[in-house]
């Protein structure tokens, strides 16, 4: 967390920051009178605690707002033809605040989703390829800067068109689901699974040698072995391929050339079936 970006903060600490610069704010704006107008400078703090996308808090720092600009005005000798008038500016004052920080709570909210929906499959949940890729990227260059072994694991389920032409597209769905589910509960928190595409799957191991690799897959073709079977008489199973690599030397098109080419060994092998092997990359 980067103590001197807002963004990064914790949503109380965020939310206090907001009302500390509002009645900030407010004092400057007694401090320096009616000559300068430093208006504009209320919707900052208003800006950061709506962008936690708070919709309720961010409402309750209008108030803030309203009220800090209530006392600089009146503290400063403002002065109204009608007393009336300063419930009335107050409470519009406090209607345009609280409307800005509502506005900029859902914007927060629309971007985080869009960014969401960005790098992630809409069926699973999983990360869908271009995010996978840049994951991957990431850990070769981890790799390079101090070396240790990851894998990756392709996954292509076997006959899975016998389940869309017999049992339809929602069954289908069903089974993708669980196969997804089955790939977390087999993952640890630091792992990055994947959707392809159709069928396929995919997984990153950091920090994973290759006994490693084929205990986790031990596990992982136990726990398809049981997404399978809830669905009697389905000839459905699934090919992996795994490719350990010592470092991160080369493209992330080649890396992942090597567990797909595995996962089509374990095809011809005959299917249902995980083929592990281990790579000594050169220099890039």
């Amino acid at each position: 967390m980067m103590w001197w970006d807002p963004r990064t903060w914790p949503p109380r600490t965020r939310m206090l920051f907001g009302v500390l610069v509002t009645l900030g704010v407010g004092w400057i704006d007694y401090a320096t009178g009616n000559e300068l107008r430093i208006y504009p400078l209320y919707f900052l703090p208003l800006t950061i605690g709506a962008w936690q996308r708070a919709t309720k808090p961010s409402i309750g720092l209008a108030v803030t707002t309203a009220l800090s600009w209530l006392g600089s005005n009146w503290l400063g000798g403002m002065t109204y033809s009608r007393p009336w008038m300063w419930a009335f500016n107050t409470i519009t004052q406090f209607l345009a605040f609280a409307t800005f920080a509502v506005l900029v709570a859902r914007l927060s909210v629309a971007l985080a989703q869009e960014r969401q929906l960005a790098r992630t499959d809409p069926l699973t949940g999983l990360l869908n390829t271009r995010q996978f890729h840049e994951e991957v990227a990431e850990e070769m260059e981890r790799t390079l800067r101090t070396p240790r072994p990851f894998a990756l694991v392709f996954l292509d389920l076997d006959n899975f068109k016998w389940v869309n032409d017999n049992l339809g597209h929602k069954a289908g769905d069903q089974v993708l689901s669980d196969v997804a589910t089955a790939l977390h509960r087999c993952t640890r928190r630091t792992d990055r699974v994947a959707r392809l595409g159709g069928d396929e799957f995919a997984v990153l191991l950091p920090d994973t040698s290759h006994a490693q690799v084929e205990a986790h897959l031990q596990r992982l073709m136990g726990e398809l072995s049981a997404v399978f079977a809830k669905t009697p008489g389905s000839p459905v199973s699934a090919s992996v391929g795994a490719a350990v690599f010592a470092n991160g030397n080369g493209t992330v098109d080649a890396l992942l050339q090597r567990a797909d080419d595995l996962m089509y060994r374990a095809k011809r092998g005959g299917k249902n079936r995980a083929v592990v092997e281990e790579f000594a990359l050169g220099p890039a």
